[in-house]
Parts: C-alpha cells; sequence; structure tokens
C-alpha cells in the first residue's frame, strides 16, 4: 500500500487518488514533453558529450527550452496534488520529462543542474518509455519523506556533482 503522509500522519495522496492521478500525470508529462520537443533547441556540442557522459542514449531527441516560469499541471486535482507534495513548483530550477529539458532562463548556465537533468533522461530511457518513468519516479518520490530525496534524485545528483568536481579538479 502506498500512503504519502504529510504533514504529522494525515496523508497528502493515498493509493485510490494516486491511481487516478497518474493518468492525468502522465498526460501533462507527454504534452510538455512534446511541447518542447517541437518548440526546443538542439543540444549543443558540450551538452551533446555531457548527454553522453551521463547515458543518454537518443541524444538526437533530446530537446532544451529555457522558460521564465516552469509549466505547471492545469487540471485541478493534479495541480492540487502537485502543490501539496511539491514534487513540481513554481520555484522549481528545471525539469526533465522524457527527452525534454526546460530550464528557468534565470538557471541556464548551471552545469550541474542541467546535467542532472540529462540524468532523468537517461533514467526515463532506462525504464522503458514516458509512462513507466512517470510512475516509477512519482512512486519512488512519494514513498520519501518530504517527497524530497528518492532513488532517482539521489542518482542525479550525484552524477552532477562528480561530473562538475571532476571537471573542476581537472
Amino acid at each position: 500500500m502506498l500512503f504519502l503522509a504529510g504533514q504529522g500522519s494525515r496523508p497528502v495522496v493515498d493509493q485510490e487518488t494516486f491511481e487516478q492521478l497518474l493518468p492525468l500525470a502522465f498526460q501533462w508529462a507527454r504534452n510538455i514533453e512534446n511541447f518542447v520537443l517541437q518548440h526546443g533547441s538542439p543540444l549543443r556540442r558540450r551538452q551533446v558529450a555531457d548527454a553522453r557522459q551521463v547515458g543518454v542514449k537518443e541524444i538526437s531527441r533530446v530537446r532544451i527550452l529555457a522558460v521564465d516560469r516552469m509549466p505547471l499541471p492545469e487540471e485541478p486535482q493534479l495541480a492540487e496534488a502537485a502543490r501539496r507534495t511539491q514534487i513540481i513548483t513554481d520555484f522549481c530550477r528545471a525539469i526533465a520529462i522524457g527527452h525534454a529539458v526546460v530550464v528557468r532562463a534565470n538557471a541556464w548556465g548551471d552545469r550541474e543542474l542541467f546535467l542532472h537533468q540529462l540524468v532523468h533522461v537517461a533514467q526515463c530511457e532506462r525504464s522503458g518509455g514516458l509512462e513507466q518513468w512517470v510512475r516509477q519516479y512519482l512512486v519512488d518520490r512519494t514513498n520519501c519523506p518530504n517527497f524530497a530525496i528518492g532513488a532517482f534524485e539521489e542518482e542525479a545528483r550525484r552524477i552532477a556533482r562528480e561530473i562538475c568536481t571532476a571537471g573542476a579538479a581537472a
């Protein structure tokens, strides 16, 4: 049983609600990915090298889009769940959804942040596609205290940090 705890012992999202929201989350993710794939820019040479280094397989599919505000779910129930879990908020600096990377314009030059997002792209590829990755990512994040860490986030943080640290030492 998936129990997503909030403040105290109040559930933020119970299993039934999670299962109801999952198709909405997948559709939202698919819409964002499609928009960025149509309107985003291909990776530059350095970004291609970074994508290769973190294990992205379909590098030519990856697109990046700079935005002033993160795209948030519009469907009321999904928007409320996103707000309550804090998985995606106005304060996010970047998100990766499938082969789409969305970066706030004021965070554009943050290589560690970009590497982190590329790791999520590689994770999505390894999971078998966007729908599987959305489910796995949300289960992973929502089973963690305060939704802050999980295996996917830990891997992305570790790899991005290691690459940047190695680059600084070189």
